[in-house]
């Protein structure tokens, strides 16, 4: 019998990683999924209204807000495309846009994560309320919105990191 002593490790929080790269892809598979809803009519139809963000910028006004004021708003949108595509999901029957749905759902889950690890403590739970949301009805419309979200303001506030901007340099 062999016995030792292990010295316990301090454990140190791993700082993000940020891969531009990723976001990239998640991006490319938003409009994907954009493009397959070109072509739909009734599959794209959807009962009930489906609040969403709005996706304009205005740089100078973002330039000015601090991060964690940005993250707040990233989040809240992220999780307002999350909640429509869950429900879209729910009343989706048919197979092709399902398979879209669910793709872009487990995206939206990985990206939040993503703007999670970089956010700090005290504005991991908080939610900044959207002025600017309105409703659709249309598939496309939630899909069109996802990609314009992801080129927007999640591709801003990941390129304005500490971790992105020391990964790019």
């Amino acid at each position: 019998m062999l016995l030792g002593y292990i010295k316990p490790a301090k454990s140190i929080p791993l700082h993000p990683i940020c891969d531009i790269r990723v976001l990239d892809k998640f991006i490319r598979e938003a409009k994907d999924a954009t493009d397959s809803t070109k072509r739909c009519e009734e599959a794209c139809a959807l009962p009930g209204n489906f609040t969403l963000p709005k996706t304009n910028v205005n740089y100078r006004e973002w330039e000015t807000k601090d991060t964690g004021t940005k993250a707040e708003e990233v989040q809240t949108g992220l999780k307002l495309l999350a909640l429509a595509v869950q429900k879209a999901q729910n009343v989706t029957v048919n197979s092709n846009m399902l398979h879209l749905i669910e793709r872009s759902y487990s995206n939206l889950r990985s990206i939040t994560q993503m703007v999670r690890s970089f956010s700090t403590p005290d504005t991991l739970n908080r939610e900044r309320e959207l002025q600017t949301t309105f409703n659709t009805r249309s598939l496309r419309t939630i899909f069109h919105v996802y990609l314009s979200f992801l080129q927007g303001k999640v591709r801003l506030f990941f390129l304005h990191t500490e971790a992105c901007n020391l990964a790019t340099s």
